[in-house]
């Protein structure tokens, strides 16, 4: 997941000329959150297991982890495809860019937000694969919670710079899973 968000992130580090900032940066601090306690308790989980033991589930069932594997793969080839389809569109602010486009290719073509769709699969599929109640509701109950608090901003600056073909776009695609 990092080295995915980074690579897409340098990528349109030369576009800040062109980029205006319309969100509210500090609606990013539960994703923030989510992050530092996915590094902090992954990190323990990989290289020093059993130092936060009052975390891990004793009597885990071994099929919950196998479906946290699953859910990993899925969410993270999500999370490329979306950025990769995205371009130069991304910025992980809400912004406006001279060159921004609407994104209605791979993942988009079904969902509005998939990287948001990607980060909670990881989230929750990481937590499950390691069995850990920490990892798995903590990251994405403060990740949901940044998605609350910017998805409407994120919406109304789609919508001014895309009008009607953003409102159409909405009504045929799901926010963050596919119409059924």
């Amino acid at each position: 997941m990092i080295a995915i968000r980074i690579y897409y992130q340098r990528k349109v580090l030369s576009d800040r000329d062109q980029t205006t900032v319309k969100g509210n940066p500090l609606k990013l601090i539960p994703g923030a959150i989510a992050a530092l306690v996915t590094l902090i308790f992954g990190f323990e989980y990989i290289f020093a297991q059993g130092t936060f033991s009052f975390a891990y589930i004793v009597e885990y069932p071994f099929w919950l982890r196998w479906l946290g594997v699953l859910m990993l793969i899925v969410g993270i080839s999500l999370l490329w495809a979306a950025h990769h389809h995205l371009g130069r569109s991304f910025h992980s602010l809400v912004v406006l860019k001279d060159e921004q486009a609407l994104i209605d290719t791979g993942p988009y073509r079904w969902v509005r937000h998939p990287i948001y769709t990607a980060y909670l699969l990881n989230y929750i599929g990481g937590g499950m694969l390691s069995a850990n109640i920490i990892l798995t509701i903590v990251p994405a109950f403060f990740f949901a919670m940044m998605i609350c608090l910017r998805l409407g901003e994120e919406e109304e600056v789609l919508i001014e710079k895309y009008g009607d073909r953003y409102r159409e776009y909405m009504g045929r695609t799901g926010r963050f899973l596919p119409y059924v």
